[in-house]
């Protein structure tokens, strides 16, 4: 059975991304959700993994507790989707 996909921790790492000052990846995530065309949800939802992962390895120091906490939520989804994705 397929995992069910929610785009709701995107959505609101994307505005604490912004609150934070992270504007560029946050407009890299929207342009990933948005405007862009997938073949599947789940590939677009490793690829969002992807850009979670980086965010973490580069702005870790620079988050706020919130959107760090919006990060995990969304690569808990990345998981529930790729439960083999490394960290």
């Amino acid at each position: 059975m397929a995992a069910t996909i929610s785009y709701t921790p995107f959505e609101d790492l994307i505005a604490c991304l912004r609150r934070d000052g992270l504007a560029q990846e946050a407009d890299l995530i929207d342009q990933f959700l948005h405007k862009a065309a997938w073949t599947t949800g789940s590939e677009l939802v490793g690829e969002l993994g992807q850009v979670v992962k980086q965010i973490r390895l580069n702005h870790k120091a620079d988050l706020t507790q919130a959107c760090k906490d919006h990060l995990r939520r969304s690569m808990e989804m990345v998981k529930r989707v790729w439960p083999d994705f490394p960290e």
